[in-house]
C-alpha cells in the first residue's frame, strides 16, 4: 500500500534544503526498522491536490512509501511517536469516500485505526 507521507506543516522552520534531509531521513528510519519495504522523496504529479499532470520534480518533505497492510499500524504509531506533539491528519480513500481523521495520541490512532479496515489510499499529514 502506498503512503503518502507530508511533513511540510510541521512547523520545524526548516528551509526547502533542511526539509529534504529531514524527509530522507525519516525514510532511512522507516526502512531500518522495516516498517516500510521501500520509501522516496514524492514527485508533484503523486500529490493529490495540486498535481499537475507531467510535474516530476521530487518535494522535500513528502516522502512515498511503501507499506505493507500488516505494518500499517506499526509505521503509523511509529510517526505518532516520532512527531509527538504534533497532530496528524490520516486522510484515507476507502470504499469510494474520503474521510480525513485527526489525533494526537495513541487512544486516536487506535480509534483511526479501528475505523479504517479496507483503505485505498492513506496520507498523513504532520501539523504543528
Amino acid at each position: 500500500m502506498n503512503v503518502l507521507i507530508d511533513l511540510r506543516e510541521v512547523g520545524l522552520e526548516l528551509d526547502q534544503a533542511e526539509l529534504e534531509e529531514r524527509s530522507l531521513l525519516l525514510a532511512d528510519e522507516l526502512r531500518s526498522g522495516n516498517l516500510a519495504e521501500s520509501t522516496r522523496l514524492a514527485r508533484q504529479a503523486e500529490l493529490p491536490d495540486g498535481a499537475k499532470s507531467g510535474a516530476l520534480a521530487f518535494i522535500g518533505g513528502v516522502l512515498m512509501a511503501e507499506v505493507s497492510r500488516e505494518n500499517l499500524k506499526q509505521a503509523i504509531d511509529f510517526l505518532g511517536h516520532r512527531f509527538y506533539g504534533k497532530t496528524l491528519t490520516l486522510e484515507y480513500k476507502a470504499d469510494g469516500l474520503e474521510c480525513a481523521i485527526e489525533y494526537r495520541n495513541q487512544a486516536d490512532i487506535e480509534q483511526a485505526l479501528a475505523t479504517v479496515e479496507r483503505l485505498e489510499t492513506i496520507r498523513i499529514r504532520v501539523k504543528d
